[in-house]
């Protein structure tokens, strides 16, 4: 008997060590830090352009969680908040990036991963990129996939 509950308490503790590993490289995984990145390119979010320049990527509230991102220009002149979606790669990377969708000369954000995450956040499509998808896919003469996106990565600093 009390063999079995020691083997009961032991379990129990490595279970509850477990979950706190796990809760806090979780943490370190999201967007509790702001991201920064110096854009070269005039991009859209959602439906607003913004122009090229240093822009920073963070939770609109801290205490929220990453479901809603606020990208603003670090000098605070820009303002963007963006419902996002959890995405997850099998291979993280090393350094955090930014992640645009292009077609021809626009260039839309499509996901913010941080450093070594192995979760990332997506952001919906808007009208315009689902426009223009569509545009290049009617365009297209005797194609049986869509068109295809170029996929430009810019890489991002932990503030």
């Amino acid at each position: 008997m009390k063999k079995l509950v020691t083997k009961g308490l032991v379990t129990a503790g490595l279970l509850l060590m477990m979950t706190i590993v796990a809760g806090v490289s979780a943490q370190a995984q999201s967007l509790q830090y702001r991201l920064t990145a110096n854009i070269p390119f005039d991009f859209t979010v959602g439906e607003k352009k913004l122009p090229a320049g240093k822009y920073s990527v963070r939770r609109a509230q801290e205490t929220s969680g990453d479901k809603v991102l606020q990208i603003s220009g670090t000098d605070g002149s820009v303002i963007v908040n963006r419902f996002s979606i959890p995405v997850v790669t099998f291979k993280p990377k090393n350094q955090g990036s930014l992640v645009f969708h292009r077609y021809g000369d626009d260039y839309f954000l499509s996901q913010i991963w941080p450093a070594g995450a192995s979760t990332g956040r997506a952001l919906p499509k808007s009208h315009a990129e689902r426009e223009l998808e569509r545009n290049a896919r009617e365009n297209t003469i005797g194609a049986v996939k869509a068109p295809k996106v170029d996929v430009i990565t810019v890489v991002v600093t932990v503030r």
